[in-house]
């Protein structure tokens, strides 16, 4: 056996100098991701949370306002997004949330539009009614069919005679005058009278075109539909046959195609934000192809989803030659390909077209490739569908959904006379869309969870807040929330949050409620609050939108900062249990945040208060626990810098340690703690104290197997509520 060295997971042969990389985990550790929102809730635009391939990629940052505002339009999404990126207006608060989920709850659909001539279907991009004021209208440019004019002819006899031949449409006809006809009547007569009766649904005249010349023109009495629908254009080829009479009749060698091919010019409004999108479709030739055997009874091209196919019928090279798109991605590919193959030739309408993808290209049924001149490439293919699925692909307003044709993937849309896409509906919400809201944020990490709701379903349908559909009961919401932020917060679950709830109702029932939820984890809002929405507009907004504030602020603060005395961005405060529709000189309040403050806070309610100074903060950093006077479990500050430091250390640890060989030391584990808890210490999370001048102490971390076993007591911190101070007065005394 050859000598050799085992090192860094390697066998080494080789004599040489080698080398690893160790990390040395002394250093400082930065903190998890913090300052995470969750909302769930309803909008009047923007896909339904259920629809969302993953609710994990629906995130915002607070630069992104404005794109939550494109997508969602309007509703309680969109201005909660506006409160929790800018709660408060207190230095000790310097932004607010930094990441921002969304949940949508209602079943928004969208609203749609069938397109003419089984053209499938076009689906508003904006989920809701928005969508039903979005308007299509296309006005269809007719086929102008192909002539060919000669020039005029001066005297007739035996100069005349002589022969040509006349390619309509792949059937090819001489035409021979012998003779001396008498008139240019005559001649045409003669002339007409040997053009084939119909070419399918082409006829071909010719005519003296009233200026004693020869006129060829086509008729083409196809349906409009099968015209649109064709995928590639008419043509009319005159050739000399080697005893020509085209100069004699002032005719010329060539392909004479439609002056003017099928178009549409399709036109999409959104009436309400006053935007139009317009183009014209369809109508150009994009590659031409021939077949020049003259020993051939007939030759076609069929294009199909997957190949190109050059078809030929009696001579030497009978058969088809089948050209895979899979192995030609561009057009130029095709021209090069189609080339190469005995007695056929291709060439591109324009060189721009050169590097268009294959699919591109209309599809086609045996369509006529027959050219009487070696030189001629007279079937032109068209690119229709592609322009037709380009332009839909490119609109901000709608996108083509089953988009469909016959011939598949052939043609132009047809005309459309303007009318309004429909079905667009905002959509209810049921109970079930909160719980699988909730549940689509078990998958991640988040901080905060905020429902928008305050009140049931039924008097939010009073004011004309949600769809009349809509079943939600606040005290459900509420539930789930709590059951949802119990399971985040299990061993296994290892993802703790903060639910901030709200509740639209009598001051004595919101105490209710209260004493029902009973959860650390957990602060109610109860105060409806003066605010402008996401466009600008004062108004008063229920207290779910306070729920976002207190979220934002929680976020926005530095972890364990007391939100107690802090000042909100609000610009007016109330508490009603009454409908937001009722006229604010005929509000009556039920709660003085002035004088029922121990009230409040003795139930465990978050309130604000208007202080004589101005403006509007926060009286306590109350929970709902109060089940006793735990230090942590009361305030939601010391709650929530808890839940980010017991995240932090575990994930901190686990992604250290957790697949390594248990070579590693106890000690070098300690070392790492030590790390990871001096940043806390660093962050304000924890604090020094004689006992323990790192914020924490006896830490402890022992090995066993494959199990590393950490005890530590860390120094939380917590805000200061009270100040009592103990005042001595006495008598002023002097003596002589």
């Amino acid at each position: 056996m050859a000598i050799n060295v085992s090192f860094n997971g390697a066998t080494i042969y080789k004599p040489g100098s080698y080398s690893k990389v160790s990390i040395d985990l002394g250093g400082g550790f930065p903190l998890s991701p913090t300052g995470i929102v969750a909302i769930i809730g309803e909008a009047d635009g923007g896909k339904p949370g259920d629809q969302e391939a993953n609710i994990a990629n629906v995130v915002f940052s607070p630069e992104q306002l404005s794109e939550i505002r494109d997508e969602y339009i309007s509703g309680p999404i969109v201005d909660a997004a506006s409160f929790v990126f800018a709660p408060a207006s207190d230095a000790a608060i310097p932004s607010g949330a930094q990441a921002l989920y969304i949940y949508k709850t209602n079943s928004s659909v969208q609203a749609s539009m069938s397109l003419a001539n089984n053209y499938g279907t076009v689906k508003a991009i904006e989920w809701g009614i928005g969508g039903n004021m979005i308007t299509v209208k296309s006005v269809a440019t007719s086929q102008v069919a192909p002539i060919v004019t000669g020039s005029t002819i001066g005297s007739f006899g035996a100069a005349v005679d002589g022969s040509f031949n006349i390619n309509i449409n792949g059937v090819v006809t001489t035409i021979t005058v012998s003779g001396s006809p008498a008139n240019i009547t005559a001649l045409v007569a003669s002339v007409d009278g040997q053009l084939p009766a119909a070419v399918g649904n082409i006829d071909v005249v010719c005519s003296d075109g009233g200026s004693d010349n020869l006129v060829f023109t086509m008729t083409d009495s196809n349906t409009a539909a099968d015209i649109r629908a064709r995928g590639y254009g008419l043509f009319i080829e005159v050739d000399d046959d080697g005893v020509s009479a085209l100069t004699k009749w002032g005719l010329s060698e060539g392909v004479n195609r439609s002056s003017v091919e099928y178009a549409d010019t399709v036109t999409i409004n959104q009436t309400r934000d006053l935007i139009t999108e317009s183009d014209t479709i369809g109508g150009n030739i994009v590659l031409n192809i021939g077949n020049h055997d003259s020993l051939a009874s007939n030759a076609q091209v069929t294009i199909d989803d997957d190949n190109i196919e050059l078809i030929t019928t009696g001579g030497a090279n009978a058969g088809t030659i089948t050209l895979p798109k899979s192995q030609y991605p561009t057009i130029q590919n095709i021209v090069d390909a189609v080339n190469l193959q005995s007695e056929w030739t291709a060439a591109l309408e324009d060189s721009l077209y050169a590097q268009l993808s294959v699919d591109w290209l209309d599809h086609v049924t045996t369509a006529p490739a027959v050219a009487s001149d070696a030189a001629a490439e007279p079937l032109g293919i068209k690119k229709d569908y592609g322009e037709v699925i380009d332009f839909f692909g490119n609109s901000s307003l709608v996108y083509h959904s089953e988009l469909t044709v016959s011939p598949t993937q052939s043609g132009c849309i047809g005309a459309i006379t303007e009318a309004a896409l429909t079905g667009g509906v905002k959509g209810a919400t049921i109970p079930a869309d909160v719980t699988a809201g909730l549940e689509a944020l078990t998958k991640f990490r988040v901080n905060c969870v905020v429902p928008l709701f305050s009140r049931d379903a039924t008097d939010d349908i009073a004011d004309s807040l949600t769809d009349s559909g809509s079943s939600y009961t606040i005290a459900g919401v509420h539930q789930a929330v709590k059951t949802h932020l119990s399971l985040m917060a299990t061993t296994k679950s290892k993802s703790e949050r903060q639910g901030y709830l709200a509740y639209k109702a009598a001051f004595d029932t919101v105490k209710s409620q209260v004493g029902n939820l009973a959860s650390s984890r957990i602060q109610l809002l109860c105060q409806d609050i003066r605010q402008v929405d996401a466009y600008g507009t004062i108004k008063w907004f229920q207290p779910h939108m306070l729920s976002a504030i207190i979220a934002g602020a929680r976020c926005g603060s530095p972890i364990g900062t007391p939100l107690t005395f802090k000042y909100m961005n609000i610009s007016g405060l109330r508490h009603t249990a009454q409908a937001m529709s009722t006229a604010e000189e005929d509000i009556v309040t039920d709660f003085d945040s002035d004088l029922q403050y121990d009230e409040a806070i003795q139930a465990g309610v978050t309130f604000l208060e208007a202080p004589q100074s101005g403006g509007y903060r926060v009286v306590v950093d109350n929970t709902t626990y109060n089940k006793d006077a735990n230090w942590v479990y009361n305030r939601g500050n010391v709650q929530y810098a808890a839940d980010v430091l017991s995240y932090d250390f575990r994930n901190q640890l686990e992604n250290i340690y957790v697949g390594v060989k248990n070579t590693v030391s106890a000690a070098e584990v300690k070392g790492t703690c030590e790390s990871i808890l001096a940043t806390y210490l660093a962050q304000g999370i924890t604090v020094s104290t004689p006992d323990a001048p790192s914020g924490f102490k006896n830490l402890v971390v022992r090995i066993s197997g494959n199990t590393i076993y950490v005890n530590v007591i860390v120094v939380l911190v917590e805000g200061i509520d009270f100040i009592l101070a103990e005042i001595t007065l006495t008598r002023a005394q002097s003596e002589a």
